[in-house]
């Protein structure tokens, strides 16, 4: 149920921002252990080949979004069998503004994140039933990436062995930019189950 909606959600995001070249579904938090003891936890996508790609910012896969799902999902008001469920969760984009726009002398970053709103509050991204509700928006890398490893590494945390180095310094300046948008979706189940 979730999938299909994240699912109707990429599809949406693709034809609308034309600017996006990748919009990935559900990433997994993995940990690379590191030879010295400590952990490094990343967000990556399953590429359907029995691998697993990183989703920290790179130049890969040129514009792309993803989305990190929370635990836990919340079951209410169950009307005839038929439950509804609660997700929180975040979508998030990395892109480059210098491939969005050729006027390098402006940031554009307000620009992007309108069109995003746009498209996300615009009726009809959830083909299934279904009702999305826009709760924060984060800016600074820090926060984008918010429960892996790099957000503690910028926010002080201390981890032995553990440093900005270890992701390409490049990505957290202009043109590269991202943006968090965290949201709650609520949907019911579409058929109703029947007990024998």
């Amino acid at each position: 149920m979730l999938d299909k909606i994240l699912q109707d959600m990429q599809k949406s995001l693709m034809n609308r921002l034309k600017w996006l070249n990748y919009a990935f579904g559900r990433a997994y938090k993995l940990v690379e252990h590191r030879p010295d003891g400590n952990k490094f936890i990343y967000p990556a996508m399953y590429n359907g080949n029995g691998e697993y790609v990183s989703l920290l910012p790179n130049d890969n896969f040129g514009n792309f979004s993803w989305f990190d799902i929370y635990d836990p999902q919340k079951i209410t008001e169950v009307v005839q069998s038929l439950p509804q469920y609660t997700f929180s969760g975040a979508i998030i984009f990395w892109y480059d503004l210098s491939s969005i726009y050729e006027d390098e002398t402006v940031m554009h970053t307000e620009e992007v994140k309108d069109e995003i709103m746009r498209v996300l509050t615009t009726p009809g991204l959830i083909t299934t039933t279904g009702k999305l509700v826009i709760n924060d928006i984060y800016e600074r890398f820090e926060n984008i990436y918010k429960g892996y490893s790099i957000e503690k590494i910028y926010n002080n945390y201390t981890y032995k062995g553990e440093g900005i180095q270890d992701i390409d310094k490049q990505f957290f300046m202009y043109p590269y930019a991202g943006i968090r948008i965290e949201f709650t979706l609520t949907t019911r189940e579409l058929c109703q189950r029947y007990i024998l």
